[in-house]
C-alpha cells in the first residue's frame, strides 16, 4: 500500500510488498496477480502505481479500498 502511505496512519502492522530478492524492505509479502511484472515494474513507475493501488483494493480494509480505488479512477481519467 505504498502508494497510499501518505494518507494513511499505520496501526503498527506491516506494509504489503512484492517480493524482491534485491529489497530493502521488511514487509509482510503479497504474491502479484502476475509475477511477470515484477521485472516490468522496476522500469515503469506508472505501471507500479497502478498495481500498487489495485493491489490496495484488492487487500486493503475499507478505508484503504476507498482510498485507493478514488486514486486509480483519478489517475485513469487525467489521462
Amino acid at each position: 500500500m505504498t502508494m497510499l502511505t501518505e494518507l494513511l496512519i499505520s496501526g503498527g502492522t506491516y506494509n504489503y510488498v512484492w517480493p524482491y530478492a534485491n529489497g530493502r524492505e521488511m514487509e509482510q509479502v503479497v504474491e502479484p496477480l502476475v509475477t511477470a511484472v515484477l521485472d516490468a515494474v522496476l522500469k515503469d513507475d506508472v505501471l507500479y502505481e497502478y498495481l500498487a493501488l489495485v493491489d490496495a483494493i484488492r487487500l486493503g480494509n475499507q478505508r484503504e479500498v476507498g482510498l485507493a480505488a478514488n486514486h486509480l479512477k483519478s489517475r485513469i481519467v487525467s489521462k
